[in-house]
């Protein structure tokens, strides 16, 4: 899906966390969610080929659990931006690496069996998940319709990247959709410097 234009207007639902820093550190998991990803849709021999020697040992041999630094995140996903994939190939990337990277998401995974629960149940608590995942960064929230939101991420590098943009939209949509029926998510222009990037999401 393409880039659409949209104003910055609604009601903050969560905040820009004070003084937040660019991101230091990922998460192993959710980056070995995403190989694994790459693995099962047939991808790992081109991502293989493509990843900088540099980073191979750091990546294909890290545990479960550990921060891995940013250089090294940043050479996960150019190697999958070299593979040339569609957005939508890219978001859907993005989505299985949902129920490969568990652990970071198991509170989601419970909360989306409760009764009653929302997309404003879980959105105001994006950034404490946000953080399970990445050492630095901010998102903020805002509610621009009965059922729409705009996210917004600042302060991450890896957001320069367009694989991971996607990936990102695709993973969100799918925790949103735990908590609807439909789910339509997309990118719009940031109105922040690089290392940004902004999602629509609207749900029935």
């Amino acid at each position: 899906m393409g880039v659409v234009s949209l104003s910055e207007d609604g009601e903050l639902l969560l905040p820009f966390p004070a003084n937040a820093a660019p991101v230091r550190h990922a998460r192993s998991t959710i980056l070995l969610g995403s190989i694994a990803s790459l693995r099962n849709a047939g991808h790992f021999a081109a991502y293989s080929s493509a990843l900088s020697s540099a980073h191979r040992e750091a990546l294909l041999e890290a545990v479960a659990g550990t921060w891995i630094p940013l250089e090294v995140a940043l050479a996960h996903y150019r190697a999958c931006a070299a593979l040339g994939l569609t957005a939508d190939a890219e978001a859907e990337l993005g989505s299985s690496t949902f129920g490969q990277a568990g652990s970071i998401f198991g509170t989601i995974m419970r909360l989306g069996k409760g009764a009653g629960v929302t997309p404003w149940t879980v959105l105001p608590q994006f950034q404490r998940f946000w953080d399970r995942g990445y050492d630095g960064g901010g998102l903020r929230v805002l509610r621009l319709g009965p059922k729409e939101a705009r996210v917004d991420l600042i302060q991450c590098p890896l957001a320069d990247i367009r694989y991971y943009r996607n990936a990102c939209r695709g993973l969100a949509a799918t925790v949103l959709q735990l908590f609807c029926q439909r789910l339509y998510a997309q990118e719009i222009p940031s109105m922040y410097p690089r290392g940004s990037m902004a999602v629509r999401a609207q749900w029935a």
